[in-house]
């Protein structure tokens, strides 16, 4: 989200865009988590950014979105895939 916000004032700057950023996330409980405002026990530690994060939704700055795993392309970067799914998440990009 930080890294969002960072490029998205490079843009700005640049003037590249003005349009609002699309977050993909193929974790939907991370996608409940910060657009619902219900405190539990288990999200009290990621409490802080969790708030600075459902604020810039809120604002409307950022917008997440479900992606398939399937179709995410930086699970390349992020797992350990066998060559078949890398060389599909390199086509994706």
């Amino acid at each position: 989200m930080k890294e969002s916000l960072w490029l998205e004032g490079i843009a700005k700057e640049l003037k590249i865009q003005d349009k609002v950023i699309i977050v993909h996330c193929d974790s939907q409980s991370a996608i409940d988590s910060s657009k619902n405002f219900v405190h539990h026990e288990r999200t009290k530690h990621i409490d802080i950014k969790l708030h600075f994060v459902r604020e810039v939704i809120g604002q409307g700055s950022i917008i997440v979105k479900k992606i398939s795993t399937n179709h995410n392309p930086s699970d390349m970067i992020t797992k350990a895939l066998p060559s078949s799914k890398f060389f599909h998440c390199l086509d994706l990009i």
